[in-house]
Parts: C-alpha cells; structure tokens; sequence
C-alpha cells in the first residue's frame, strides 16, 4: 500500500505512522507538552502528527525524529515554518509533507553545522522507509537536505529546495549546499523538486551510494557544480533541466567522476552537458530495475514541476512564489543572508478551524471525507479505500479530495486555501466570482466563439498558446468560481454546442454549461490523455447536444480549477443539431415558475454582488480583481451591517462567499439568516500576498443551507490590521450541483 496516492520511488511504500494515535501541535513553543519537539522527539509510538496551529516556530536545537510517524505540515492553518535548525529522521517509517524549514542564520538556534534543513539517517541502526514530499526547504546554514549513515528506501519528491546559505555562520566559511546523498545510501529516490541557487551538491550522490533515482527535477542556478556523481556509485538520471544562472559558473551540469569498477550510470533525456573521468561508466540501459515509473518529458518538465513542487497545500507563500518567479525569468542569486531577499514572512500564532470530536479532521472536512463531525472516528474507513479517514484528510489536501466519499468517485483537486479559510470548498467548484455583464461575444449558426471574446471574471482571463484555435485560451488566475458569459445571436433553434477544452493529467477542473442561469452540462475533466501540458494530445471537447436556444439567451461557463490545471478554455462551436431532443439538456430561454412546495435543490443558481447589499459601515471601492470591479470593506470602527433578501427560488443551496484574504491580517466574518448564527470565520490563509488580487481571491462555502424568498442574510465581522474585510459577491448554488 502506497504512502498515499500518488507516491513514488524507493520511499512510495512508506507507512508512516499508519493506524497510530492522532498528535496535535498546539502551539509554536521550542519544546513541552503540544511542541513539535514534543510530537516528533519526545513521543516515540505510532502516531500521525496534525498542527492545531499556524505560524513560526523558532528551535533552539535540531529535533531528531522518531520512527512510525507521519508528520502533516499541510493540516497548519496558512502554513507553518520551522527556523534555527534542522529535522533529523534518526528511526524508520517517516513520512514528512507540507513544511516550510527554514533554519537561517538568527543567533539562537542549534549551533551553524547542524542547521541542515531535513536530514536522513543515523543514531542506532540503518534508517528505512522514509518520504520527503512536498515541503520548501531554503535558507540552510549546511545541506538544504541529506542522507548519512547509509538509510535506504527513501524518497525526495515535489520539494522546493532552495537558496542554501553562501557566506553564512558556517565554521567552514562558504557553504551553500543543496541535496547530499551520503556514503553507502542505497535504494533514493530523487523526484520532481526544484533545486534552485544553491551553490554546491545540486545533487551530489557520494561513494558507494547504490541505486539511486534522480529523475524530473529541475535545477536552476547551480553555481559551479550542478550533479556529482562519485565513486562506486550506481544511478539513473532521466529526463531531469539544469538551467544556467547568474552564479553559474559555465562548467557541465553532471559530472561523473571516479571509474571504479563498481560504478555505473544510466543518462537519458536530461537537458545538461555531461563530463567527467568517469563516462566510460555510462550504460546504455538502466543500471537497475526503476522504482520510478512515470517519467515525464522536458517539454513539459519545467512548467508541471514549477506548478506543484513545495508546500503550497496553503497556497503559495511569497518566499516559494519569488523563487519560482526567479526560475521562469532566469534571475535569482545564491545569497548569503535571508535577509537579502526579503526575510522571513508573519510567523505570529494562527488558529485553525473547529474539530469538535477533538480527532484531528476539522469539522468543515468531515462531510467531506465521509467521516462524523461528532464521533472520533479518524482510524475508520468511511469510504473504504484502505486508507483512514484521518489519510484521506490530510493527504487530500495535498493529492485532492474524492467528491463521492464512499463511491471511489473523482478527484477534485485542492484549492490551496488554510481549511478555516477555505473548508470545504476543496470538494468541488463551490464557488463563482461574479458576473460581468454586457457581453460582447456573438455567435451565428454553425459558428466558432473563441472563449477569449466572453465577458471574463473571478480571475478567470485570456492567455496565448500555440496549440488552441487562435493561439489563444482563457484560464483561471485564482481559486474563486470562474465564470464566462455571452449571449446567444444567432436564429432560435435546436443547437448542438462544442466546448474545446485542455484536459492535461495534473489535476481535475470542472465546469458547469448554464443556459438562462439553468445548469445543462457539468463534468470533471479527468480524462487520461498522457501529457501534464497543453497542447495537441490533451485538447479534447465536450458535445451538449439538443440545447433549445433563442436570441438573447445567455450562456454561461462556470468552473474551477484545479491549482495544477488551470481550466483552460479554448472554443465553443454552435451548429444547428440533427439529432433528437437531449432532455437533460434542453433549457428554456427563461426559468420556469417555481414549484409550490420547495425542491430539494433548485434549478437555479443565483449571484448577488456584495455591493448591492444593504449597506451600514461598509462602503464599495472600486477594485480590479473584484468581479465587476467592485467590492466592499469596512469603513471606521463602529457598527456595521451588509443585509439583502433572498429573491431565488426555495430550496437548498451552499452558499458560496467570494473575498480577499490578504497577508496583513487576520479578518473574522459571521453570516447570520433570519437573525440566527449561520457560519463564522476567521481569514488566515497564507496566500502569498498582502494586496487585493487574483492570489488572494478565495472563497468560502457554506453548505446545505434551506432557503425561501423574503430570507433575511446579514453580515458583520471584525477587520483586523491592514485586512479590511473585503467582500467580493455571493452565489448561491443548487446542492446538487456542488454535489454532483
């Protein structure tokens, strides 16, 4: 059984600490009771360790790890960030995701030689079975990562490794080194990181290490050694980018030294100049039987490892968004001091969301997974798939939530927001930025729309690519409900109508179709057609036949990504159908009159700029990201209210709230209907940004809610530093759409 899905390499069977105890953080203290010290070196059973908090932790000393653990960085609210020294895995069966370690070069801390970032090995005996996935790991006084003491079956994956120190604290002197695979290491498996201005080891596989995989990395800026490869080593390295920087220094990227008679090489589609005494050793085939299986090529490498490697369960924070802003445009440096690049981000205290059984999934989570908000049952299987509701929880956030617990059902990718932002909208599009209105888009029979001409907004907007009609696409630039829209000029009929997508394999978008704001289409796109990039293999379409449309009629695209694939949108094509009546397709050119008694989950959705409220102590700015352009915020300190009735048909809906959530505070907004608490929240999620934009446009779901025309909805919060609680729009869509 895989760590979790989606695992690779030597490392993939990793159990972790499976069918252990849950182990909160709940707090940022060096050491006691609810440290992470206290999680990780103090306790030695089988345990899964979740972060009740968010925020900085400040060490005085390496922790070292105990075996049987898995340890979820992903679960903290907006992130959180290990500085002053490293993580040293000293026992086996560790699985570590989600952390941001960042030792730097502070005065207190463990002492200069020991701030590595993650380390593998020693203490007893031989260390086994370990995964290292998805953490940004920078600003190391030593390695940015390691193994020694001879660990094997071990796995680097989608890490951010970066920036290691220059001219730092170290006794040495310069000493800026990325990845160190130490003497005797055997069955590593290096995978999918970005290795980015660390002027040594960008990897440096060293004597005798046995099998190692060094497979679709990218390394940007690697000084003057990029890949060593030593004596009696063994290893393949396929299809991985070295990018020259600006400290580079012009010598081959991989180096193979030392031809003893036990090394032997396997090279294949790597982007790199190779030298060195040892190229005789150079096979034609792999050296050993791959243990990891989906290569990907360069062509596609750079953007897929860009798009998913660090620990942006949150979201991507400013530090990782610099860096990889730096790979894509050539620029970054090696540095010597986190100072020069900016420092550390707000490492204050952050709480996370309410888990009222107290068994580590919050409750916003539960109905999601499948599991009880008032029973702790995080050991159990709701949807048996082999993996405990409490792995479905915490890697979800990472690999994406199943939107039919209990059915094997799709994967819906995870938004990126901090769970007290964001729960529970990582199951499915449960939100849409708002509509734009005067569209300019016409269509004829048998025409072709580009999707670029739709009146555009939630973040959604045109992008160039070679491969769509056109050379142009619309995709989203935010995590909000995208919406198009156009209004239909062609001649009242039955249509047939073509929706040209890009459905690349690193993540599963969705979209609705709504003709007269009636949903007459809606599918994951999950098909396999074997590319992560846009192009040729990966548009396909989707045919809605039998649709009834008049003049005037207005369609609309609802969506939303997947934070790997970006919904990208490339034609609709109207022609005039041949076939019969499709049924479930079909709309009318206006909705129907409402039943008396109220449906369980209406046809209609409905959108409600938060500007049209009735207004006390907000007022609307005008704003860019915002849809429509505008939104509102609070004004002053003294009592405020937003209010509007509900004018959509009875029903059940989830209420979709779309706003800013920036970096400089830590805003709270409670909802109330008809006078009674409907939900509450406070805004923290690590978004990367302290401005109002598409990075810190973000939503927030609220499910299930029965509603009848004449509700009253009201709003009132508190604004917090420079966060003044600004309100984008709300939707309000049928339960069975979310649902679906």
């Amino acid at each position: 059984m895989l760590a979790f899905e989606g695992a690779q390499g030597f490392g993939a069977q990793t159990k972790g600490g499976r069918g252990g105890e849950v182990v909160k953080v709940t707090n940022l203290d060096d050491s006691g009771v609810g440290s992470l010290r206290w999680a990780l070196e103090d306790l030695d059973q089988k345990r899964i360790v979740v972060f009740e908090v968010g925020g900085q932790i400040d060490l005085k000393d390496q922790i070292q790890i105990n075996g049987d653990v898995t340890v979820a960085g992903q679960t903290a609210p907006g992130g959180i960030t290990v500085t002053g020294g490293r993580l040293r895995v000293v026992e086996s069966e560790v699985i570590i995701r989600g952390l941001n370690v960042r030792p730097g070069d502070a005065a207190d801390g463990s002492k200069p030689d020991d701030r590595d970032g993650i380390a593998v090995g020693k203490r007893g005996s031989t260390v086994e079975n370990v995964v290292i996935d998805s953490n940004s790991i920078s600003w190391s006084v030593d390695e940015l990562a390691s193994t020694w003491g001879a660990p094997k079956n071990v796995t680097f994956s989608n890490n951010i490794m970066a920036e290691a120190l220059q001219s730092s604290i170290h006794p040495k002197g310069d000493h800026s080194m990325g990845l160190l695979i130490g003497d005797g290491s055997s069955n590593v498996s290096v995978v999918g990181n970005l290795l980015a201005s660390n002027e040594h080891r960008n990897a440096t596989i060293k004597d005798d290490a046995k099998q190692i995989e060094f497979v679709n990395n990218v390394v940007h800026n690697y000084g003057p050694n990029g890949l060593r490869l030593n004596e009696g080593s063994t290893a393949n390295v396929v299809s991985n980018i070295y990018q020259a920087g600006p400290d580079s220094a012009g010598r081959e990227a991989i180096r193979l030294e030392s031809p003893q008679a036990s090394t032997a090489y396997y090279l294949s589609g790597n982007e790199a100049e190779v030298a060195g005494s040892a190229t005789s050793k150079v096979k034609n085939d792999y050296v050993f039987t791959p243990r990891t299986t989906e290569v990907m090529g360069t062509d596609e490498l750079l953007e897929h490892v860009l798009s998913t490697a660090g620990a942006r369960a949150q979201g991507l924070n400013a530090i990782d968004a610099r860096i990889i802003d730096y790979v894509r445009n050539g620029k970054g440096k090696i540095i010597d001091s986190p100072d020069e690049v900016g420092g550390y981000l707000d490492g204050g205290l952050r709480r996370g969301p309410r888990d009222s059984d107290d068994d580590g999934i919050p409750d916003s989570y539960e109905s999601l997974i499948g599991s009880d908000p008032n029973r702790a049952d995080a050991q159990a299987d709701a949807d048996k798939d082999g993996y405990a509701n409490i792995e479905d929880y915490i890697n979800g956030l990472i690999d994406g939530f199943d939107t039919k617990p209990g059915t094997g059902g799709d994967k819906a990718g995870d938004t990126g927001g901090a769970p007290a932002a964001r729960a529970p909208a990582q199951s499915a599009p449960a939100a849409e930025a708002a509509p734009a209105t005067g569209s300019t888009a016409k269509v004829a029979p048998g025409r072709v729309v580009e999707a670029e001409t739709l009146q555009l907004s939630g973040g959604l907007s045109a992008d160039t690519l070679n491969a769509a009609s056109g050379n142009g696409v619309v995709r989203a630039r935010s995590d909000a409900m995208q919406r198009a829209e156009m209004d239909f000029d062609g001649a009242s009929g039955r249509y047939d109508l073509t929706v040209n997508y890009f459905d690349e394999n690193d993540g599963v978008s969705r979209l609705a179709v709504q003709v007269n704001g009636r949903t007459v289409a809606e599918w994951d796109w999950d098909q396999d057609l074997g590319s992560f990039k846009a192009n040729n293999d990966t548009r396909t379409s989707k045919v809605i036949e039998g649709l009834e449309l008049a003049k005037g009629d207005t369609v609309t695209l609802l969506g939303t990504r997947d934070g790997k694939e970006p919904l990208r949108i490339d034609t609709l094509e109207f022609a005039q159908s041949t076939g019969g009546s499709d049924a479930a397709a079909k709309a009318p050119a206006a909705p129907a009159a409402p039943e008396k008694a109220a449906p369980a989950a209406p046809a209609t959705a409905l959108h409600l700029e938060a500007e049209d409220f009735d207004l006390s102590g907000f007022v609307a700015e005008s704003l860019k990201n915002a849809s429509g352009g505008t939104a509102i915020r609070r004004d002053g300190r003294g009592e405020h209210s937003a209010e509007t009735d509900f004018e959509g048909e009875a029903g059940l809906y989830d209420i979709v709230v779309n706003y800013f959530d920036e970096n400089d505070g830590a805003s709270r907004l409670a909802v109330e209907l008809n006078g009674e608490a409907l939900d509450a929240w406070i805004w923290d999620a690590d978004l990367g940004d302290r401005l109002a934009n598409n990075n810190t446009l973000t939503r927030h779901v609220i499910e299930d809610v029965r509603l009848q025309k004449g509700d009253r909805l009201s709003l009132s919060g508190e604004d917090d530093g420079g966060e003044p609680l600004r309100i984008d729009s709300f939707d309000f869509l049928p339960n069975d759409l979310l649902a679906a």
